[in-house]
């Protein structure tokens, strides 16, 4: 299998620091990234043009500055480190927003497998989360892995995009993140994801991760997954009006891209076709996990990642013959308590996981 490494850059200081070393260290991968997603994403909506997305990235501005200031003066940074518009800088965090503005086209094909084992379950007594992380092909070319040390609060590794201030990842305090993409009518101007993700990263216990989500005024729906080192697992379903948590009753959790929770499954605005997948994929590793005998092993759970049940719509996913065309661009295991991030840059089955270090 090939044994690829995501770029790591190392990143520290106050927020405007952080964000220009960003811009800094990326610069050509950030402009050709803003490239790619204004021919693939943007221009592909009727109508839209780079003009329209970038005017309308302004309506978030006041929403992050209000809501998380600090994050806004790193994506101040990024601008003038990678020598783009700030607007641009802000389209970065803006991908899924933007491209979801009729939300009932569900144009974007995006999903994710997620998992949190508690520490009774896995070999080193230990607790994990990760996912694999499914997207348009494109997305594999701009993954990157970001190692924060910021002037205040905990350290944080995270995988990401290029330009983009995180997805996946954990902190110094013992934090553990995924997300899942979840569809629902109402998206808005307001807090965008990537802003939650990277506020979930700065806490330092899972009842703060959680309030970083709930109090935010957000732009769009999503699933939240945070477990902390001590083996306390949550999950938060959101739209912009409402949340659902989801507390770890079953050992560990799995969760897709629908909503579970019995108060939230009334938003769901996924096409049949894509419930039905997402459904599947959920169910199949949930299987895998309770057939698995004794404590789950890292080789174990990485051949889980790679399930070809259902292909190419399995929960290793692959763009060959995919009617959405998207495919697994990230597989992630996350060990919070050792610090330590397995990444496979694509999928699992083709390619090696590399151990980064917080």
């Amino acid at each position: 299998m090939a044994k690829s490494l995501l770029d790591l850059l190392k990143l520290e200081g106050s927020p405007r620091d952080i964000g220009y070393s960003h811009g800094k260290q990326g610069g050509e991968r950030i402009r050709s990234f803003l490239e790619i997603i204004v021919k693939h994403g943007i221009e592909s909506i009727p109508d839209f043009t780079r003009e329209k997305a970038l005017s309308h990235a302004k309506r978030y501005v006041p929403f992050i500055e209000d809501y998380a200031p600090d994050l806004a003066e790193e994506i101040r940074g990024i601008a003038e480190g990678a020598n783009i518009q700030l607007e641009e800088a802000y389209l970065l965090q803006l991908r899924a927003e933007l491209t979801q503005l009729t939300i009932e086209n569900e144009s974007t094909p995006e999903g994710c497998t997620s998992f949190a084992l508690p520490s009774s379950m896995t070999e080193d007594g230990e607790a994990w989360v990760g996912q694999n992380l499914d997207l348009s092909p494109f997305y594999k070319d701009f993954g990157v892995m970001l190692h924060i040390k910021p002037d205040k609060g905990p350290a944080i590794l995270c995988y990401s995009q290029i330009g983009s201030i995180g997805h996946v990842g954990i902190n110094s305090a013992g934090i553990g993140f995924a997300a899942n993409a979840l569809y629902s009518s109402g998206w808005r101007p307001g807090v965008p994801r990537p802003i939650l993700f990277r506020l979930i990263l700065e806490q330092g216990n899972t009842s703060e991760s959680l309030k970083a989500v709930i109090h935010a005024k957000r732009a769009s729906s999503c699933n939240y997954l945070i477990l902390h080192k001590s083996g306390e697992i949550k999950d938060i379903e959101v739209t912009v009006h409402h949340h659902g948590v989801i507390n770890d009753e079953h050992d560990f959790m799995v969760h897709a891209n629908h909503f579970v929770h019995p108060s939230m499954v009334k938003f769901e605005k996924r096409p049949e076709d894509k419930l039905e997948n997402s459904k599947f994929r959920e169910s199949r590793l949930r299987q895998l996990v309770y057939t698995c005998e004794g404590k789950v092993s890292l080789g174990k759970l990485k051949k889980f990642l790679t399930d070809h049940e259902r292909y190419p719509t399995a929960i290793c996913t692959h763009a060959e013959g995919n009617p959405w065309n998207f495919m697994t661009i990230a597989s992630i295991i996350a060990q919070p308590a050792d610090g330590i991030m397995h990444v496979s840059l694509g999928q699992g089955c083709k390619n090696e996981y590399v151990e980064y270090s917080l």
